[in-house]
């Protein structure tokens, strides 16, 4: 089956792949040990992505980040609809954000929209051979959301989930996936799918504490394609940036500093955006490898 069996062509999108050329950007945290996380410096680098040869009937598939809280309460949600938003500004082709299905229901409400369905339901009609119909919804800038009122559900159908991830690849020039905090079969099936990873804390000493344990639980098999992405929390104490970027280091991984953002459920996705800029632009960096 084609990536479009599934993911109906909406009216406006575009052929396009992923860019070839994306200007990388390296976060420098080189800051004193006392800084905090939004002070972090973004030094452009100028290098370009290395061209990779079109070959006639290959399929351009489209980076997939799958993002996942490493405690509750992390901000997955809000840096997967972030990173997403971003893109589809962007332009560069279209852009899809899923969730798995789950009870916050986080992505649906900061996009404003909801699908039908979330990926869990498709994957339950595609596992059984039935038509999905039209799967998502489409915001005011065009950002494709797969994402549905909140949900209680825990298995999914493992080969129906695996197609839409796949097809999914094939036709959006990105796809960002929250996974939450891996809690769900469909949220893991994600992530061994993923090209690429965001690992989300909040930058505090618990946060950190509690990240350690996950990640050294999680498998490393993504070597430069990894992003540790610290939340300043203005209601918490900041940790140290050393013990941050001992984290990444140990994973490894690129460690991405996020500044304190507004709700996003409070309609300030221009603002949160605009305060977010740099760290989202390293963040398209990675992706771009």
């Amino acid at each position: 089956m084609s990536a479009t069996d599934h993911f109906a062509r909406e009216r406006g999108d575009t052929d396009a792949p992923p860019p070839r050329h994306m200007r990388r950007l390296t976060v420098v945290v080189d800051e004193p040990a006392d800084s905090e996380p939004d002070a972090a410096i973004a030094e452009q680098t100028a290098a370009e992505s290395s061209e990779v040869p079109e070959r006639a009937g290959v399929v351009v598939r489209g980076p997939l980040l799958a993002v996942a809280g490493l405690c509750g309460g992390a901000g997955a949600s809000t840096l997967a609809y972030l990173v997403a938003a971003h893109a589809a500004r962007e332009r560069h082709g279209p852009v899809l954000v899923a969730d798995t299905g789950g009870p916050s229901g986080g992505l649906s409400c900061y996009a404003g929209v909801a699908a039908p369905r979330s990926l869990s339901d498709a994957a339950e009609y595609v596992a059984s051979g039935l038509p999905t119909g039209q799967l998502v919804a489409t915001t005011d800038d065009g950002l494709r959301v797969l994402a549905a009122e909140p949900q209680f559900t825990l298995e999914c159908a493992r080969d129906g989930v695996q197609v839409l991830l796949d097809h999914a690849r094939e036709r959006y020039a990105l796809t960002v996936i929250d996974c939450g905090t891996l809690a769900r079969e469909a949220d893991q099936l994600a992530l061994a799918k993923a090209s690429h990873v965001a690992w989300v804390l909040p930058a505090t000493d618990s946060g950190v504490r509690r990240a350690r344990r996950v990640l050294d639980a999680a498998s490393s098999y993504l070597l430069g394609r990894e992003l540790i992405v610290a939340r300043h929390d203005e209601r918490a104490p900041k940790t140290a940036v050393r013990e941050l970027r001992r984290l990444a280091e140990h994973r490894p991984a690129t460690l991405i500093l996020l500044p304190s953002l507004p709700d996003l459920a409070g309609g300030h996705l221009d603002r949160a955006l605009e305060l977010a800029q740099v760290s989202l632009q390293a963040i398209a960096g990675v992706l771009a490898r």
